[in-house]
């Protein structure tokens, strides 16, 4: 492959999790309401449809409050990965849960 098919291939990558939102910037862009479950605008302080007032955080902090996520690009990654298969940053090491 080369290097304008490697560039395109990303270009194209980043289109779709953008048009579709499941991508990082399609999460810090959400909020939810927490009274009707509508998703709404990030900049807004209150539900379009219903008036409450929205959380302070986006949909991009709660997923990652629960994914182990990349320090440098934000995709998740797997418990055991030493490195991020999308930008190759080295990840710190995964702290064991107190039982």
């Amino acid at each position: 492959m080369t290097d304008y098919d490697l560039r395109t291939r990303e270009a194209l990558r980043r289109v779709v999790l953008l048009e579709y939102g499941f991508g990082p910037e399609t999460l810090r862009g959400r909020k939810i309401c927490p009274v009707c479950g509508r998703a709404g605008r990030a900049d807004r302080t209150h539900c379009a449809d219903c008036g409450a007032r929205l959380p302070e955080t986006t949909l991009y902090d709660f997923y990652r409050s629960r994914h182990r996520c990349c320090p440098g690009c934000g995709v998740v990654v797997t418990e055991v990965a030493v490195y991020c298969p999308e930008c190759g940053t080295r990840l710190p090491e995964r702290r064991e849960a107190a039982v």
